[in-house]
């Protein structure tokens, strides 16, 4: 089958075409612009509540140059990235954005903090109290055996119970 040499001149074109070439340049675009609510250093930032290592809340003031050198607790720091928390420059401080030590604290029946030690094998832990054990449940917390006693992972109110 012969074709003449317009047909062959298209078809030659259209494959070279389709194949190789045929590549237009990439749209020209404008050049991103910045996010305007992007959060900036000192701005709100600065107001964010931040906890040190035994759990005490304070405002993040901002971040100096000038500090004496001290020795990053990295146990404390390890805990707070390994909670999820951010770790802040608050001053000459590094501060977590969460409370880590609350994972180690407790509170008892009557909603005083305590510090969760491991359970000891050679005490006899009374069971807890029915009324203790169901408000603990209720509001989502556990209940955990701390030294020789129960203690509750949240705080609870057993006022008048």
């Amino acid at each position: 089958m012969q074709t003449s040499a317009p047909t062959r001149a298209l078809l030659i074109a259209g494959t070279t075409a389709l194949c190789c070439g045929g590549q237009t340049p990439p749209p020209v675009t404008a050049p991103p612009t910045p996010l305007a609510s992007a959060p900036t250093a000192g701005g709100e930032l600065d107001k964010a509540t931040v906890y040190d290592s035994a759990g005490r809340p304070s405002p993040c003031g901002k971040p100096k140059q000038a500090c004496r050198e001290v020795e990053r607790d990295t146990v404390f720091l390890d805990r707070c990235r390994l909670g999820g928390f951010q770790v802040r420059a608050c001053g000459c401080s590094e501060l977590c954005t969460g409370d880590v030590a609350a994972a180690g604290r407790g509170y008892d029946a009557a909603g005083n903090a305590r510090v969760c030690e491991p359970a000891l094998a050679d005490c006899e832990v009374a069971p807890a109290r029915a009324v203790f054990q169901d408000a603990c449940a209720e509001r989502g917390f556990r209940l955990s055996q701390c030294g020789c006693e129960w203690l509750c992972s949240g705080k609870v109110d057993l006022a008048g119970q």
